[in-house]
């Protein structure tokens, strides 16, 4: 891998190189002609270019004059466009954390399912559901205080739930 990192009063400057995830195209990664690509410096959100070095592999020839009219950016911009190898990668930074849901052994085990329940009398249907029932857990809910729904967490496999079993999920939230 190769990693140089430099630090100036503006913060850390990178290399800028040929090559892909980290890795050197050939050799160094450096145009044989003059060096490296240019200099990216994340801190300030600036890239500095070096028109010698990318004129010499990509056959942009930059103009250096005070006339306006040259299109060096255009000329960057469509040699970049056009060719067939050009990819970045992204970095993005993901916090995460976890919170831990512990659904008892006296909670959970009926369903909310009317299924269950009949329509006219409020009679559970199924008499299996009234002193040994056994519920599935499938999705777990965040909720804020004012009890509005924040996030849903699926379970790959259904958790088999009853009196007899706790369980305790960790959830992970990616923000």
């Amino acid at each position: 891998m190769v990693s140089t990192d430099t630090y100036l009063d503006c913060g850390i400057v990178y290399q800028i190189i040929s090559g892909s995830n980290g890795t050197a195209y050939s050799g160094t990664g450096y145009s044989t002609a003059s060096g490296s690509y240019g200099l990216f410096l994340p801190d300030i959100a600036t890239i500095i270019l070096n028109p010698l070095a990318i004129s010499a592999d990509t056959g942009v020839t930059p103009t250096r004059t005070s006339d306006t009219n040259t299109y060096n950016n255009r000329a960057l911009f469509n040699a970049l466009n056009l060719g067939a190898n050009f990819q970045l990668n992204s970095e993005e930074t993901v916090s995460s954390d976890y919170v831990f849901v512990r659904p008892r052994n006296a909670e959970f085990n009926y369903s909310e399912n009317p299924s269950f329940i009949s329509g006219s009398t409020g009679d559970v249907l199924y008499s299996s559901m009234i002193n040994s029932p056994q519920s599935y857990v499938t999705t777990v809910g965040l909720y804020n205080d004012t009890n509005e729904l924040l996030a849903v967490a699926k379970l790959s496999t259904p958790l088999t739930k009853d009196f007899t079993k706790e369980s305790l999920i960790r959830v992970k939230l990616d923000f």
